[in-house]
């Protein structure tokens, strides 16, 4: 491709195009990917573990058959304590009417001779103490059933206790068995996505000029969706350590990346200054040069040039010569292949300073 045929329309629509390509080659490896994960085994054996495969369940049963058992018993103690109530309430209220006649007759009832030898004092006297023993039997049976229930209580307790602790070294024997779980899905999905993104980097390395790039950008989008979607959520928290100091790496890793390759920028700058302009000139891409020009940049150190003036023939920063003068008399910059006022061809004439570094 020429020159003048670099930033032509069917160029930019080639760009599109490729680009295009690149999008689809990568959603059509995407699904091809999706396929081989939804046929493969990549979980363990049985998928993965539950809190109830952890649990002893001879232990859990006894627990639960005693707990169970218990509970019949609260429940038998309660309706029997509620009988016990009510026939102590009948009881009580039983003795309070006759007690309350009974001093209604003693006050009404003229005593005549020894009131304490009177038969019918002595009768109604023995019925009320009856009647106060009945209540007192009650009680003592709604007591006796509290203390059963207390003590079932206390049982209860210590059973569920028990249970509780069961329940929290099952969780732990999960937590544990879940964490090797995770690391075996990681350890299988990067053994399937460590290779693309190997293979995605050597491409890129070597053959992202290549004619057919499209397909290698195209693997290089495949890979990182790869990476983000099919390994990132399986990796292991560990309580969040393994995700930051995964990142600290990559952050390290991508750091130190970009400080080489702006320092390489840097030196191949200061070694492009200590060329002779003509050089320089002649190493500038066309394509390069007009997006500089554009941007009102120096297109070899990358400076702007509009602070000179509009009419800045040379570049202030680093002296290389960015218009020419046709024999025509229009002004065109240096790196345009012909004139914007005849037509003809731009010759590039003199250089300019040379600066010295």
């Amino acid at each position: 491709m020429t020159t003048s045929q670099a930033s032509s329309r069917p160029a930019r629509l080639y760009q599109i195009a490729s680009w295009i390509i690149a999008v689809i080659f990568a959603v059509f490896l995407n699904m091809l990917g999706n396929l081989v994960i939804r046929d493969m085994e990549f979980a363990p054996h049985g998928g993965p573990p539950t809190p109830e495969q952890f649990v002893n369940q001879a232990t859990s049963q006894q627990l639960d058959a005693r707990r169970h058992e218990l509970q019949l018993q609260q429940d038998a103690l309660t309706g029997k304590q509620e009988t016990i109530s009510a026939a102590a309430t009948r009881a009580g209220k039983d003795y309070a009417d006759a007690k309350e006649a009974f001093q209604n007759w003693i006050a009404t009832r003229t005593a005549t001779g020894n009131g304490a030898q009177d038969p019918d004092i002595i009768a109604r006297t023995r019925k009320l103490d009856a009647l106060q023993a009945t209540v007192a039997k009650w009680e003592k049976q709604r007591d006796g059933i509290s203390d059963e229930q207390h003590a079932l209580e206390v049982q209860q307790t210590q059973v569920s206790e028990q249970i509780d602790q069961e329940q929290a070294a099952a969780q732990e024997r999960f937590g544990v068995a879940n964490q090797r779980y995770e690391l075996k899905v990681f350890g299988y999905r990067l053994a399937l996505t460590l290779p693309i993104l190997l293979i995605a980097v050597w491409l890129f390395i070597r053959f992202r000029k290549a004619r057919y790039w499209p397909f290698v950008y195209g693997f290089g989008l495949f890979a990182l969706s790869a990476f983000f979607i099919e390994l990132v959520p399986y990796l292991p928290n560990f309580g969040g350590y393994v995700r930051v100091l995964v990142g600290i790496v990559l952050t390290v890793f991508a750091g130190i990346y970009l400080l080489r390759v702006f320092q390489r920028y840097v030196d191949r700058k200061r070694e492009e200054m200590q060329r002779s302009q003509s050089d320089r000139a002649s190493a500038v891409d066309y394509d390069k040069a007009l997006s500089a020009y554009g941007k009102k940049l120096c297109p070899s150190c990358d400076k702007s040039y509009g602070v000179g003036g509009e009419g800045a023939t040379f570049c202030i920063h680093c002296g290389l010569k960015l218009f020419e003068q046709c024999g025509c008399g229009g002004r065109n910059f240096a790196f345009f292949p012909f004139c914007n006022q005849c037509g003809n061809p731009v010759v590039r004439t003199g250089a300019g300073n040379e600066i010295s570094q």
